[in-house]
């Protein structure tokens, strides 16, 4: 079946703009008035849906460097800096099966990075996201964030799942879920919906440990810390599964797939 061509109409549609707005950016209109943010917005939409209106265009778009940026949540802890470290070992490690590299940004400024494929961020909080979104046109991807907009893909444990197990297994004995800071609102948000008990281990008490029977913790590093816990059990975030759905998803955005679940839940 042959695809739809995408049209100024869609890009419009989705930048929430007129037509006629997408056609002076896309002729760039010194005539008309228009903020930075909604030219950004365009221009983001624009690179996402794969539009190419001249052949020149299409080469920019076409072009990878099978290279891909991370952008991670400043860490204010050891415990939160080695879990970082230990995600992105293991991003390496599979990026190199695929032929990708890695590069690691300055999460001490938002900027406009070229010459990357796409832009993973993780934990990032909303407003961060957005930031980086708006300067960069190429396909950003959040992992450990909630950001809930159709443009953008996103990556999470099913933590609804994981809930649902937990009880099962649990039945009537609580737990408390251990679990390093969560910068993202809106997740920690819903996590606490989901758990009674959760104990956010912050720079300040890594030395204590909850005496509650049962912990849980999806966090290598909280989990290699209290080694000595027999309290402590571990759920494998980062697993195979985990990356080879990140990859996918990395794939769709790079080349624009019309995928209508950008919810990704491992």
């Amino acid at each position: 079946m042959k695809e739809k061509k995408v049209t100024i109409k869609d890009i419009a549609r989705e930048a929430g703009v007129s037509i006629a707005t997408v056609s002076y950016i896309i002729n760039n209109r010194k005539d008309q008035q228009i903020s930075p943010e909604t030219k950004n917005k365009v221009l983001q939409v624009i690179n996402l849906l794969n539009y190419t209106p001249n052949k020149a265009a299409k080469s920019l778009v076409t072009k990878q460097t099978q290279t891909i940026a991370l952008y991670c949540a400043q860490a204010n802890s050891v415990l939160e800096k080695a879990e970082q470290l230990n995600f992105i070992q293991h991003l390496v490690a599979y990026f190199h099966t695929k032929n990708y590299n890695l590069i690691y940004l300055d999460n001490h400024s938002i900027q406009k990075y070229d010459m990357v494929d796409a832009i993973l961020t993780l934990g990032v909080d909303k407003q961060s996201f957005y930031q980086i979104g708006e300067l960069n046109f190429v396909p950003v991807i959040a992992i450990d964030s909630l950001i809930d907009d159709p443009v953008f893909f996103q990556i999470n444990l099913d933590w609804q799942y994981i809930a649902n197990e937990l009880n099962d297994y649990y039945q009537n004995d609580s737990y408390t879920l251990v679990s390093l800071p969560i910068y993202n609102e809106e997740l920690k948000t819903y996590l606490t919906t989901l758990f009674e008990h959760i104990y956010w281990l912050e720079q300040t008490d890594v030395f204590a440990i909850p005496s509650d029977k049962h912990l849980v913790t999806v966090n290598q590093t909280i989990k290699d810390y209290y080694a000595h816990s027999e309290q402590m059990k571990l759920l494998t975030k980062f697993s195979d599964t985990f990356f080879d759905k990140l990859f996918q998803a990395i794939n769709w955005a790079i080349h624009r797939e019309q995928i209508e679940n950008h919810n990704i839940l491992v």
